[in-house]
This record gives structure tokens, C-alpha cells and sequence, in this order.
């Protein structure tokens, strides 16, 4: 069960706008924090960004998303960091070591505090990823089952044992923010008002709406935050995000197509900042029904797409055509080939599945990747070429996940972003039977067993047991279309300072600053 939800008051948006995107008052006793300084630093000035999808929790163990990843490592410091090109770096951990395949020691930082003055040890370690081991309804729990003991090796060192390797475990890591000990047996107050160690302190939110935050005044990083407030919004329509950007009332925005991009380059005031995204599209059958069980259907499918055209009249060939599911930069990427465009193989394979022409439904989640509903009506379009019936059902991003959780639905369109820079999230979610359960319901033992490998400690292992499971899932078994990696997108404004697009779609605003 999902954890409660604290009660505050709902503002409509015109209300909302009006108050310059500060909420005052409700349950949370939201305030709006004044310019001030903190020590010896001099913090001023507030950063709105307004990022595409709502953010509904506030645990960061509980959620997908990555607007709440983002907003939620402004509050919680990881163990581990990782850099924009996949180099992991120190946090809360100055150290890490893989003692043996199953055995990692990590050394703590000294001298960090939460916001509530509480100091930052080994104490916390063991009570978050205990946690996160134990209570399987958790969303990002079925990462950590492999945990097995998690002891202090003194104040500010731990060592954990997992049950077998787990090389990917520091890049899991950056993901899960430290909680201080005391919030144990009390959760579901704590995550209504949520204390970290991180830049900034938690001051309020509209769930689904707005999140306020201030500046930490005893940030372990010297000369961070750079200003004193930062507030999330969360507007999923691009039209509203793109006006709030160029009129100024936000700083930056995320999530932009590359024909929005071209126009925003034109806006006074507006630069735009891309790179390849740590992204790939997926479009998932659901592999548990007919006739997506066919795998000649499903390889009459993939040859009926025309994907060259859809990166080049669609995404302004600013997308780049996938070669496998791994997106390049991170261990496992190898080149096996852009899938081709055969439409009269296509229909010979139609003819060999028994396709009877029933109609087949390609869900969305609505407005969450640029240019989707423009890109599913050209496959449905595409496909009708050949002899597929698709119905495109463009729905609201909560409900369309309930259809998938449920099975409902033939084609699922849908992105991953690999956070972790590392594909053991990826591979472990959607290609697990314990993973897959409530999303493809894909389930092949070979597979199973060689992510299982690709988790050793040891580069070379791990890179050729990737290589070797994507060539059975993008040659053999075809049981999602990869169709290309996404270009990261973000519109700023030109007084932002320090702003740096992440390939990862993160939005940090830690180090940046206004003037």
C-alpha cells in the first residue's frame, strides 16, 4: 500500500500564478523563505524550474520518477554521485571498496548533519538500506533484495554482504538518499515533512503540484547552494512550461522537443542546452497476451516501422537510431544493428502469425516524452501499410500505469532512463520475471541467469554478459521495440549561472545561481 499523502490544501492554477508560484498556508504550514544569508556564505535569489511530471511522494525509495529524483536529491544526499559522463564520485561515502564479489566496505563522511541537527553516521546507512531490503512494498526494493547483512564497521564505516555479486550496487546507490535513524517506525509523518542532509531543506509542497525548498545554512560542500530558495513545479503541458519560460517565471525547464527547442532558441532570454540522453525508447508488448505472444507478429511489427523517418521528419534527427537497448556510454553498449524497415517482409510474417487483422491497443502516458502522440499515430499509420490495426489511447500518466500494472494494453509507449548509469536497474526491472510481473511479464531463464552474471564486480564479465543477453532479446526474441536514444532537451533562462543539462534528465540546481 502507497504511503499517506499529508493533507494539504489544493490551489487552483489561476490562484496559483497569481501568488507568483508560492503556496501560503495549508496543513504544511508552507511560508515563502526571505532572501537572506547563511554563514559565511551570501545566498540570494530563488530558481523555478518547471519539469514534466508530477512528483506524488516524497520517499526516495518509493517512486519512478525522475522529476521526483531530482527534487528529491536537493533534500537527501546519496552515498555515492556520478558525474554526467558515468564517473562515480564521493557523497556521503568518501570511499568504497569491493572487498570480494559479495562483500563492500564503505567510509562515511565525518562532520555532516541533517536539518534537524542530527548527526550523520553509520546509524543511517544501516537503517536506509535495511529499509529498503525489507519492505518489499517499496517500489525501488526489489533492487536491494540481494542485501544481505548491512553492519556498522565502526561510527562511519559499514560493510555489506549480499546474498550473491553485486557490482552494481555503488551505482544503485546514487539513486537512495540517507534518512537519519529516527525517522524509523515513524515514516509515514517523517514523509510528510521529509529531513535530509542535502543542499536544501524541505519548506513545503502542493502534492503533484509545487515543491518549496531553502537553502541548507550547514551544507557539508563549501559554498553550496549558491541561492536561497528553489521550487519545483510540475506542469506536464509543454506549451505551459515553454510560456512560463519565456516570459520569465521559470528559470528552467526540461523535456523539450526539438521543433519547441528551435523556437525557444529565438525567444529573448532563452538559451537551450542539449546532449544525448542516458535514454532509450521502448515500446513493450505484453508478452502474457495474444496475439503479442507471437513472435512473428511481434517481428512483423518491428520491421514495419520506419524508424529512420520518424528521428528524421519527426525529432529533427536530433534522436539517435538504437543498436541495442543499452544507450551509449555505459558498460554493455555494443553495436548490433539498426533494425530494418521491410514492409513486404512484414506482411509475409503477418501471413505466417494468423494475424486476423483484431485491432491492438498502443497506450501512452500523456505529454511525458516529446512528440509521442505525433510518433504513435506515424507507426499507427505505418502499420495500417502493412495490415496492423493500432488504437492509440492517449492517457494521463497515473492511469496508463495502471493498465500497465494491470496488463491492459497490447503496445506500451514508454522511455528509461538509466539514473544509475549502469543497465542493472534496467535489466533487472523489465526483464526479470520478479521485475516483469507487473509491466511486460517477460520471463526467459537464460536471461534471467545472465543478468544474474552481469553483476559480478569485474568490468569485462559484466560487459560480456550484456552483450550477450541483448543479442537473445534484440535478435531472437524481439519483446520490446527499441526505436532510438533520446536527445535531453532543457530550456534556461539567460540569468541562470552554472546550470549544466544532465544526460540522465535530471535537474540540478545545487550549484547554479540567478541573477
Amino acid at each position: 500500500m502507497r504511503k499517506s499523502q499529508p493533507n494539504v490544501r489544493r490551489v487552483s492554477r489561476r490562484r496559483f500564478l497569481a501568488r507568483g508560484g508560492l503556496v501560503l498556508g495549508g496543513a504544511l504550514g508552507l511560508r515563502i523563505f526571505p532572501t537572506a544569508s547563511y554563514g559565511a556564505t551570501q545566498r540570494s535569489g530563488r530558481i523555478v524550474a518547471a519539469v514534466s511530471e508530477r512528483m506524488l511522494v516524497l520517499d526516495p525509495a518509493d517512486h519512478y520518477s525522475i522529476s521526483a529524483t531530482s527534487v528529491l536529491r536537493h533534500i537527501f544526499d546519496p552515498l555515492i554521485d556520478v558525474t554526467n559522463d558515468h564517473k562515480f564520485t564521493p557523497a556521503l561515502a568518501e570511499s568504497w571498496e569491493a572487498i570480494n564479489n559479495s562483500t563492500w566496505r564503505f567510509t562515511l563522511r565525518k562532520g555532516v548533519t541533517f536539518h534537524d541537527g542530527t548527526p550523520f553516521n553509520a546509524d543511517s546507512v544501516l537503517y536506509t538500506l535495511r529499509r529498503v531490503r525489507d519492505n518489499t512494498k517499496l517500489i525501488k526494493a526489489f533492487v536491494y533484495q540481494d542485501l544481505d547483512a548491512i553492519e556498522k564497521d565502526g561510527e562511519y564505516g559499514v560493510t555489506v554482504t549480499t546474498k550473491r555479486p553485486f557490482g552494481s550496487l555503488p551505482a544503485h546507490l546514487t539513486m537512495l538518499g540517507m534518512l537519519p535513524p529516527g525517522a524509523a517506525g515513524r515514516e509515514d509523518s517523517f514523509f510528510q515533512r521529509p529531513v535530509g542532509t542535502g543542499p536544501f531543506q524541505f519548506a513545503g509542497w502542493t502534492r503533484g503540484e509545487v515543491v518549496n525548498l531553502a537553502a541548507n545554512p550547514h551544507y557539508w560542500k563549501s559554498g553550496i547552494p549558491r541561492v536561497a530558495r528553489v521550487s519545483f513545479r510540475f506542469i506536464p503541458e509543454l506549451s505551459t512550461r515553454a510560456a512560463g519560460l519565456r516570459s520569465g517565471e521559470f528559470h528552467v525547464i526540461d523535456r523539450v522537443p526539438p521543433d519547441m527547442a528551435q523556437t525557444l532558441k529565438a525567444s529573448p532570454g532563452v538559451k537551450v542546452q542539449s546532449l544525448l540522453g542516458l535514454e532509450v525508447q521502448q515500446w513493450l508488448f505484453q508478452l502474457a497476451k495474444a496475439p503479442n505472444d507471437n513472435l512473428q507478429l511481434r517481428k512483423a511489427i518491428s520491421l514495419g516501422i520506419d524508424r529512420s523517418a520518424i528521428i528524421k521528419d519527426l525529432l529533427l534527427s536530433t534522436a539517435r537510431p538504437a543498436v541495442c537497448p543499452i544507450p551509449p556510454g555505459l558498460i554493455g553498449h555494443v553495436n548490433l544493428g539498426v533494425k530494418p524497415y521491410d514492409p513486404e517482409k512484414a506482411k509475409a510474417l503477418l501471413r505466417d502469425a494468423g494475424y486476423q487483422g483484431q485491432p491492438l491497443e498502443f497506450v501512452l502516458m500523456k505529454d511525458l516524452y516529446p512528440k509521442q502522440l505525433e510518433i504513435a499515430q506515424a507507426v499507427e499509420s505505418m502499420l495500417r501499410d502493412v495490415g496492423v490495426r493500432f488504437e492509440i489511447r492517449n492517457l494521463e500518466i497515473a492511469t496508463a500505469r495502471q493498465l500497465r500494472s494491470a496488463g491492459k494494453y497490447d503496445m506500451f509507449f514508454s522511455g528509461w532512463a538509466h539514473l544509475p548509469h549502469d543497465p542493472d536497474w534496467y535489466f533487472g526491472q523489465w526483464f526479470t520475471k520478479a521485475g516483469a510481473v507487473g509491466l511486460s511479464r517477460y520471463y526467459n531463464p537464460k536471461v534471467e541467469q545472465l543478468i544474474a552474471e552481469a553483476r559480478l564486480p569485474d568490468p569485462r564479465i559484466r560487459a560480456q554478459r550484456y552483450e550477450e543477453l541483448q543479442r537473445i532479446l534484440w535478435t531472437e526474441e524481439e519483446p520490446t521495440i527499441w526505436p532510438y536514444y533520446s536527445q535531453a532537451i532543457y530550456g534556461v533562462r539567460d540569468t541562470v549561472r552554472g546550470y549544466e543539462a544532465r544526460a540522465d534528465y535530471y535537474v540540478l540546481l545545487s550549484d547554479v545561481s540567478v541573477s
